[in-house]
């Protein structure tokens, strides 16, 4: 131990010999392994992290594959739903597991101390702290007996982070009621802090028991029927107990489910219903809780990791090769140290400690690098983005990985130079017979595979960047320009369909009496909110093979919706005033739907329904997209005026100038609903621009990491060549003697480069293409093989290439050959 501190010590010494030397080297392991400090923190978050409860390794996630009839909800998995009953029995009678509970997220409205605020709910079994091993901060968390008989105990638990952001840590709360969704709610604890709920990325901020849904979610009860799936299931292993054993056991139980279930199927063949019984229980790790945010950002997440990896090897490579340089100064000193009784062993350790180092000198810089970097990816993401609720901190397990890539960054650019110096033969040196270009042909194939690298990167970046370029080029079949949104839930805080339906209609009048303002219209959902509501179609007079794919997507829209959102009417006519709750049922389809399903027949009058046909078509939209990278899907709109589960609505008010009316139009709001939250308003355009923020900041992050790999790829190329014209100076003299021009000097010199560049495209073509075929399914309307991107990456690394190589390359036409022949 005492050796290596004296290595270090030396080594430190040596640094402050050479100032400019350190602070380049470290600056570029700082940017290097802080950029890959940065984006590990997302993925270990976001990807790797286990849920901080006990033994999380035991959890598993239930899933079923398999048909199913009724109504079911899911957010990333349909197979994951479950309906109540299932789990109830499942819970009861099955042996394997120690404990199952459920879960489900909704939207919730948080009334308290005369502020009302939209929060994130999950209603969750009685049992669900208990199997998850869960502990509160203060008061007690949900037991069984909250959960056994609806609406009978009405009280809450809140996450650790909103009791801070909402209540200010406030103990006080505790047995205070709150109104949550237009029920009174008694807080009777706090979950300790770090545990947010089991989706990772999508924190729960309050808890409520399952019993209490048909309060919290007022147009859908759910509890009673089997056949509406929308529980999801979490559960805990026996001590002991492997998932293969536990999958065997909870089968017999699901069968006999699926059986008493079975008179209840209506309108199957018998070899569905023979599938429906085959149906199974799988068990999947759920360490990591769902992962419903991870199925989104994986790929992402893992191609940022990979670009920053690639400048990591990139920056190491260079400064291997600047320590070979440094290594070839020092060679008489080393051969000094190796004449009087040094040995190879200790001058390769000294070597290597120096490496380390500065490794861990660019290390404990790259945590600022870091942490500046993470905060700069957050807050460029819009500000309802799941990835905005993930805590920006280095905790322990970042610092570990940060040592652990400063350690293996050391350790791969400095055990080629130590090695190096540590053979070297010390009589050989002393006479000055060393070979004056030592290391070259290392540095070389470094400066290629940095050629490589970086070639990947800016294929990459140039197929990212076309990606872009044609989401952003993409037709929407609207006019979002001028048109300004807002969303309000009345339901949530007890409204009726009938309620909500006058107070839309008063909105609506409000909002058109505005000075600017020149249409007003409504849907349930909105388009651009990444949600969707469908079914299977049925036409009146017309038989959908089964094969053909009746599955359409379907809103509840106002009067003037079309014209309103600027989408052009193909035929018939739009909603009107006249088509309220006591009117004939009418609906209009979109272009896909009529090519789909009417095949050359006028659907005008045609009547379709999700059920019974029994709707008349009185109109027909040309295609628009709901979310940009999406293409037009069959779609049928109804009156929201005809719904009678009436929940929510997003209004859309296009005006003369939007951004005068945005305050506008939320006083009107604030004014016809005081009891609701306010509702955040924004473009219409911004909405959009956001829904494709990621893919904007994964191309705008492609573009950087490229840029500053050409950059350091750049510098490699230049040290190189560089090095090379001293080396080779008496020979450029001779060379010049004997007749050579400028011109064959320089082009001497820049053959180097066109070497460098065939021996690094050689490799880096394929490896850009393996790549690309990695990331295809991120790319819109571009193949991972589409050849500009190829061409412009080429053509990108060869201009950086011989821009670094001009300038050593115009020193080498400039040297003196009576100077350089007098150094020979």
């Amino acid at each position: 131990m005492s050796t290596l501190l004296q290595d270090a010590r030396y080594a430190l010494r040596g640094l402050r010999r050479s100032p400019g030397f350190a602070a380049v080297a470290i600056a570029m392991l700082a940017l290097g392994i802080g950029a890959n400090a940065a984006i590990f923190t997302l993925v270990d978050r976001v990807l790797l992290g286990l849920l901080p409860v006990a033994r999380p390794r035991e959890l598993v996630l239930l899933r079923s594959p398999g048909p199913s009839q009724g109504h079911t909800w899911s957010d990333n998995d349909d197979k994951t739903s479950f309906s109540y009953p299932t789990y109830r029995d499942l819970r009861d009678r099955n042996r394997a597991l120690a404990g199952l509970a459920g879960v489900f997220p909704f939207e919730a409205n948080v009334s308290a101390a005369n502020r009302t605020g939209a929060a994130r709910g999950e209603l969750v079994s009685g049992n669900y702290f208990q199997v998850l091993g869960v502990t509160p901060a203060i008061g007690r968390t949900l037991v069984p007996s909250d959960d056994r008989v609806p609406d009978e105990r009405p009280v809450v638990v809140l996450s650790f982070p909103y009791y801070l952001r909402r209540f200010g840590g406030n103990p006080a709360i505790l047995n205070k009621t709150i109104t949550v969704n237009g029920r009174l709610l008694t807080v009777v604890g706090v979950a300790r802090p770090g545990f947010e709920g089991v989706q990772r990325g999508r924190p729960a901020d309050v808890f409520v028991p399952l019993m209490m849904k048909a309060s919290m979610t007022p147009s859908w009860n759910g509890l009673d029927d089997p056949k509406d799936y929308w529980l999801q299931l979490i559960g805990r292993l026996e001590a002991g107990e492997s998932i293969a054993r536990a999958e065997a056991s909870l089968a017999v139980t699901y069968r006999a489910l699926l059986a008493d279930l079975l008179p209840q199927i209506h309108g199957w063949d018998a070899d569905k219903r023979r599938r429906f019984l085959e149906r199974r229980i799988e068990l999947v790790p759920g360490g990591r809780g769902r992962l419903v945010l991870q199925s989104d950002v994986r790929g992402p997440l893992l191609a940022l990791m990979g670009m920053v990896g690639a400048v990591l090897l990139i920056a190491c490579s260079n400064l291997a090769g600047l320590l070979l340089a440094r290594g070839a100064a020092r060679r008489r000193e080393h051969g000094i140290r190796l004449a009087v009784g040094g040995n190879g062993r200790a001058l390769f350790r000294q070597s290597l400690v120096e490496s380390l180092v500065l490794a861990l000198a660019g290390g404990a810089f790259a945590l600022l690098v870091a942490a500046a970097c993470l905060h700069a990816l957050l807050a460029a993401l819009p500000a309802d983005a799941d990835l905005r609720r993930i805590p920006a901190t280095i905790d322990p397990s970042i610092l570990l990985f940060t040592l652990a890539v400063s350690i293996a960054a050391g350790l791969f650019f400095g055990v080629v130079p130590a090695w190096k110096a540590s053979r070297l033969d010390p009589s050989r040196v002393l006479r000055g017979a060393a070979a004056p270009g030592d290391g070259l042909r290392v540095r070389k194939w470094l400066v290629s595979g940095q050629i490589a690298l970086t070639l990947a990167l800016l294929v990459g970046a140039a197929l990212f960047a076309r990606s872009l370029h044609n989401l952003a080029a993409v037709d929407l079949g609207l006019s979002p320009d001028h048109v300004l949104e807002f969303t309000v839930s009345p339901r949530l805080i007890g409204y009726s369909p009938e309620r909500t339906t006058s107070l839309a209609r008063s909105l609506s009048d409000s909002l058109a009496a505005l000075p600017g303002v020149r249409s007003v219209s409504a849907a349930e959902l909105g388009s651009f909110h990444d949600n969707d509501l469908s079914g299977d179609l049925s036409i009146a007079g017309i038989v959908i093979p089964p094969d053909a794919g009746n599955h359409v997507r379907r809103d509840f829209v106002g009067p003037d919706f079309f014209s309103t959102l600027g989408i052009p009417l193909a035929a018939g006519r739009e909603f009107g005033e006249g088509d309220a709750g006591g009117a004939a049922p009418v609906a209009i389809v979109n272009e896909t739907l009529v090519r789909r399903f009417f095949a050359g027949r006028d659907p005008i009058g045609a009547r379709i329904g999700f059920g019974a046909a029994n709707v008349e078509v009185v109109g027909v939209v040309r295609d628009s997209r709901s979310e940009v990278d999406e293409d037009p899907a069959p779609f049928a709109y109804f009156p929201y005026l005809q719904d009678p589960s009436l929940r929510r609505l997003t209004f859309y008010v296009r005006t003369v100038d939007a951004a005068a009316a945005a305050a506008a139009v939320r006083s009107v709001v604030s004014r016809t609903a005081p009891d609701l939250p306010m509702p955040e308003v924004t473009a219409l355009r911004s909405r959009i621009d956001d829904s494709i923020a990621r893919p904007r900041l994964i191309g705008a992050l492609s573009l950087v990491f490229a840029a500053l790999a050409a950059l350091l790829a750049g510098i490699g190329i230049y040290g190189l060549l560089a090095y090379s014209v001293a080396c080779r100076t008496p020979e450029i003299g001779v060379r010049m003697a004997v007749g050579a021009t400028a011109g064959a000097i320089q082009g001497l010199v820049l053959s180097d480069v066109a070497r460098l560049l065939v021996v690094g495209a050689a490799v880096g073509l394929p490896a850009a293409y393996a790549a690309a075929r990695l990331i295809a399914s991120m790319l819109f309307g571009v193949r991972a093989g589409d050849p500009a991107a190829f061409v412009w990456g080429t053509a990108a690394i060869a201009a950086a290439s011989l821009a670094a190589g001009y300038f050593p390359a115009r020193r080498a036409a400039r040297i003196d050959p009576m100077r350089a022949l007098r150094q020979e």
